[in-house]
């Protein structure tokens, strides 16, 4: 297992950044960091930025999950553009990708009607889940999985799932044969919260 000194940061130019990261739990505090200081440097206020960390850290999580359950130790890709009020986060793994049937099942869930119904809901549910995933390159055990895609929904303006896949390609179909990895895209725009 890779450890997190492998990650690296880039910011090409104003308001674009982009960082390498090995999939191993540590490399989300050091993720989080990146993006909550960017996010300030471009104003935004303290309740977004946490709204928008959270989405991250469950999308970040799920990709390092998805690389462990594949046995990849691929760098996963994250790549994000703050422009005046607007926030888009790509983040690119290389796992099996989001299968069909836990994307319908995630879009026909009932949408809790108060943040308390909610975090009741993700927490009886993660007490019957847990997976084991790398931190510091040792297996230990994860219990914040299995709604990740639910959270990033409620807390941003939109949510995109699409797949890289053989030659270049990208696919929005999870059933196509040559999925190498996933692409989450997160988008929030401040003016609209």
């Amino acid at each position: 297992m890779r450890d997190t000194a492998d990650s690296l940061l880039v910011k090409h130019h104003s308001g674009s950044y982009v960082m390498f990261l090995p999939p191993d739990l540590a490399s989300i505090r050091e993720f989080r960091r990146a993006l909550r200081q960017s996010l300030e440097e471009n104003t935004f206020i303290s309740k977004d930025i946490q709204q928008i960390e959270l989405a991250a850290d469950e999308a970040l999580t799920n990709s390092i999950s998805a690389n462990y359950n594949s046995s990849s130790e691929e760098t996963i890709i994250c790549r994000w553009i703050v422009n005046d009020s607007k926030f888009t986060l790509w983040i690119v793994d290389y796992g099996s990708g989001l299968k069909k049937e836990k994307i319908e099942e995630q879009i026909a869930e009932a949408k809790p009607s108060s943040l308390q119904d909610f975090l009741k809901k993700v927490k009886t549910y993660q007490e019957g889940k847990c997976e084991v995933l790398p931190n510091r390159g040792k297996l230990t055990q994860h219990r914040n999985l299995g709604k990740g895609l639910l959270i990033m929904q409620s807390l941003m303006d939109s949510v995109k799932i699409m797949y890289h896949c053989k030659e270049g390609k990208i696919s929005s179909d999870p059933t196509d044969s040559s999925i190498r990895g996933s692409i989450i895209e997160l988008a929030f725009d401040s003016k609209k919260h």
